[in-house]
């Protein structure tokens, strides 16, 4: 399915862990997810931390950190996919037993007319919970078709996917299912474009990973596929 990228082990274990255990011992109150839906709300059953509550916005800042340390193989893969401009910052969401969230696409603008505002090119689901620790919960995608796919990460596993599908979360029978979400604005608005992007970079890295057994070589493919990606931005600016 195009412009959909599991990434199995996005966050670390260890900041994982730490988040889990923020939240499991805060009093911070969780507030009915509605509110941020917009003419979705009758759709969406579940809790958000409050937008500006100190743990929201610590959980935020700790995962974008991650998300910009490109020694990090998952976070380049990341920037690789994305080609992030913007990155929004993340809500946490809780979905109990009952919980889910229908049929529905993202807005194309976020936090419109803010200083955060951004044109949502990719939605990102990062899961924390412990997938066996819940019974539900799966994000479905494209999910207007007959056949769409269904997806429940690892802790610490996510999934991007263009804003612009129409997608669900199946209602939970039972555990707790927690997941940060955010919107990416990309470098490259054309889907198909970023795609050819990812995949020359994708390319790009593996030349240079293996350039001492090679050099020649390396250094040949390494010329022809930056001029391809130098020719490509273009074409998308």
């Amino acid at each position: 399915m195009p412009y959909v990228y599991p990434i199995p082990h996005l966050l670390p274990p260890e900041l994982v862990r730490e988040i889990n255990n923020r939240i499991a011992g805060s009093p911070e109150t969780w507030v009915d997810g509605g509110k941020t839906a917009g003419r979705d709300k009758k759709k969406k059953r579940n809790l958000e931390l409050e937008g500006d509550s100190e743990l929201r916005v610590l959980i935020s800042d700790a995962i974008t950190t991650v998300l910009r340390d490109y020694q990090r193989r998952e976070s380049l893969l990341f920037t690789f996919l994305a080609a992030p401009s913007k990155i929004g910052k993340f809500l946490v969401s809780k979905t109990e037993n009952g919980g889910g969230y229908g049929d529905h696409m993202d807005n194309n603008i976020m936090s419109k007319g803010t200083t955060e505002e951004l044109r949502s090119d990719l939605s990102m689901t990062i899961f924390l919970s412990d997938p066996e620790s819940y019974e539900g919960g799966e994000l479905v995608i494209d999910s207007d078709m007959t056949f769409a796919p269904s997806f429940k990460m690892p802790a610490g596993g996510a999934i991007l996917y263009a804003t612009n599908s129409i997608h669900r979360v199946n209602p939970v029978t039972s555990g707790s299912r927690v997941v940060a979400l955010t919107w990416i604005e990309s470098e490259i608005s054309d889907p198909f474009m970023r795609q050819m992007n990812a995949d020359l970079l994708q390319c790009l890295n593996a030349v240079s990973q293996n350039a001492d057994q090679n050099p020649q070589l390396s250094t040949f493919l390494t010329l022809k596929l930056e001029k391809i990606r130098g020719n490509l931005q273009k074409r998308t600016r």
